[in-house]
């Protein structure tokens, strides 16, 4: 679920009626001109007409406890916040829709415990600087249309870390998991 639209696994990202896209609010936190005017652009393409654009981590936070958002692509690297405190303040707000929103992350950082950092910070999905306008769309895809399950603990909130389906380990205490429909 993407706001208030529900989206099923089958939904052609592409092809959804035009009526929809420009319900959802998008905000894209990037301090390069350059990657704020191809994301706004390949957003744009898609037909989204609710873009907004904030060129720093605490500009992000302004906007996002002024407007509701539908979903997040943010940079990692910034002069005065960075995309990782971006996305564990969303996070640990714990109040739903802002916790719940989804997140891309996109940036230079390519290692494995980049990655590990970020998904644990609860982003949803992580795109590797340079990127091509098809991969963003495909990330932002697989986002919306392939959705994980939300959990909620006293350490973590965001997306199901998991890949696959298994009990905690034992004496672990069990997580509450929201179920996306």
């Amino acid at each position: 679920m993407v706001g208030d639209i529900p989206l099923k696994t089958t939904t052609d990202f592409l092809s959804m009626p035009p009526t929809i896209l420009p319900n959802l609010s998008i905000l894209i936190v990037d301090d390069e001109r350059l990657i704020q005017n191809l994301v706004y652009g390949v957003l744009s393409s898609l037909g989204f007409t609710n873009i907004t654009v904030a060129s720093s981590g605490r500009k992000a936070l302004d906007k996002i406890s002024t407007n509701k958002f539908d979903f997040i692509i943010t940079d990692w690297r910034m002069d005065d916040l960075d995309g990782i405190d971006v996305v564990q303040h969303i996070r640990k707000s714990q109040k739903p829709p802002l916790c719940n929103t989804p997140i891309i992350m996109l940036t230079g950082n390519s290692e494995a415990h980049h990655v590990k950092t970020a998904i644990s910070a609860g982003v949803n999905g992580y795109l590797i600087k340079p990127f091509s306008a098809e991969q963003l769309v495909k990330r932002i895809r697989t986002v919306i249309e392939e959705p994980r399950d939300f959990v909620m603990s006293r350490n973590f909130t965001g997306p199901d870390r998991r890949h696959v389906n298994q009990p905690p380990p034992e004496g672990t205490e069990r997580r509450k998991l929201h179920r996306n429909k």
